[in-house]
């Protein structure tokens, strides 16, 4: 059920924003006229302890959403783009669905895959293999040292083939699983992220960075790789965690805060080159400690050139893990080859606006929507200053919006 103050912020804004032509709550009903333009972009978004839903606009430049009465509900917790098609696991009907986006600006559901019994649970895990095949994972609730993989054709969205591998377990720590993350296939081999959980003492259990790999498609032969480099855990499965430059070398994000993902240690960035299933032991971009403030870095977007965005967290900030919801996140560019981290000066934020931002004919596109104040999308520009972004679509409900994803739509 929706806050009264939400209902009466999206309430005021749905006012004024018929024009932009998005697609009815109920998916049953017509979608309305489709504002015309030469690109269009979905965006999902959720509030603050509410529904969550799923709308295209014209621009992310200019204009007003607000989702109330004109975006798809959801019930998302994970999201992911590809090409034509947004993905999303819905938990609460254990449903993964596919929806495609249109070159005219449309947006619908195309089709769903039932997850009880196929990876054997929710999928946890989304991973892009090829612009043909999806590989997502997931595991019982108490991580037993084995997971579930399920292959997934995105033309007829089917499940091609599925099996289980397996996952670093000691029965001498019972209540310590090893939690999926993001991954990525390169030379023949499933390199997987994620993270130590201790249940007992609700804890992450780390011990310097760490990722498992297997053989592809087979997920056979697991084998952990690790990295002395700092002590993190990476490829955080909500996060936009891992991404690769033009020469295929991969990059993730190591987030090691003292309330997330690790013990307080130094977050920022390592990489494995391409062809290779090692990390690369002399490679470790350092984040917190030029930016200060206990920055832990959650995620990154490689634009080009070597420069990256991503977001961070500043712990210096917050008493416990549920101050991510007040204003403590705060854009960053990193240049991945000379390993200098800029702080942009753009506001303050909750830390929801780092899960699938996007990057699109070479600028950095992600919400930031402080609480009490307005929220837009923003522009970032990788070849200027700490100042070289700008707002773009407003978002209306200020700080109760948070944006799961922004992606393009085909053109025309």
């Amino acid at each position: 059920m929706k806050t009264n103050r939400f209902r009466l912020l999206m309430g005021i804004a749905a006012l004024g924003i018929s024009s932009l032509g998005l697609f009815s709550c109920d998916d049953k009903d017509e979608p309305a006229d489709v504002t015309p333009a030469e690109q269009h972009f979905t965006i999902s978004a959720w509030a603050q302890g509410d529904d969550q839903y799923i709308a295209a606009v014209p621009s992310l430049h200019e204009g007003n959403l607000s989702f109330i009465g004109k975006g798809i509900e959801a019930q998302g917790s994970r999201y992911l783009w590809h090409k034509e098609y947004v993905y999303q696991m819905n938990l609460p009907e254990k449903k993964f669905i596919q929806y495609e986006m249109k070159a005219d600006g449309s947006i619908a559901q195309k089709s769903y895959i039932l997850t009880d019994g196929v990876v054997p649970n929710y999928f946890q895990s989304l991973n892009v293999i090829d612009d043909n095949t999806l590989l997502v994972l997931g595991a019982l609730d108490d991580n037993k040292g084995v997971a579930g993989w399920a292959r997934i054709s995105i033309g007829d969205f089917k499940v091609l083939d599925k099996g289980t591998f397996t996952l670093p377990y000691d029965a001498a720590k019972p209540d310590v699983g090893f939690y999926l993350g993001r991954g990525f296939v390169d030379n023949g081999k499933f390199i997987l992220g994620g993270y130590y959980y201790d249940a007992a003492t609700r804890a992450y259990v780390v011990d310097g960075v760490k990722a498992l790999v297997y053989d592809f498609p087979s997920m056979g032969n697991m084998k952990v790789i690790s990295t002395n480099a700092t002590n993190g855990s990476v490829g955080y499965d909500y996060l936009h965690s891992v991404d690769k430059d033009e020469e295929g070398n991969h990059y993730f994000v190591v987030s090691a805060g003292k309330y997330w993902m690790g013990n307080g240690g130094k977050s920022g960035v390592v990489r494995i080159k391409k062809g290779t299933a090692e990390f690369d032991k002399d490679y470790f971009l350092d984040v917190t400690t030029p930016v200060g403030d206990q920055a832990c870095l959650m995620g990154l977007n490689y634009v080009g050139n070597g420069i990256a965005f991503g977001t961070v967290q500043y712990e210096s900030k917050m008493t416990s893990v549920r101050d991510r919801y007040n204003d403590i996140a705060q854009v960053v560019k990193l240049n991945l080859n000379t390993k200098a981290v800029t702080v942009m000066n753009s506001p303050l934020s909750p830390v929801g606006m780092v899960r699938s931002p996007l990057v699109f004919n070479g600028k950095y596109y992600t919400g930031i929507s402080p609480v009490d104040k307005e929220a837009f999308i923003y522009e970032f520009d990788p070849n200027g200053g700490a100042d070289s972004f700008k707002k773009g679509i407003a978002l209306d409900g200020g700080g109760y919006i948070q944006v799961q994803l922004i992606a393009p739509h085909p053109t025309k």
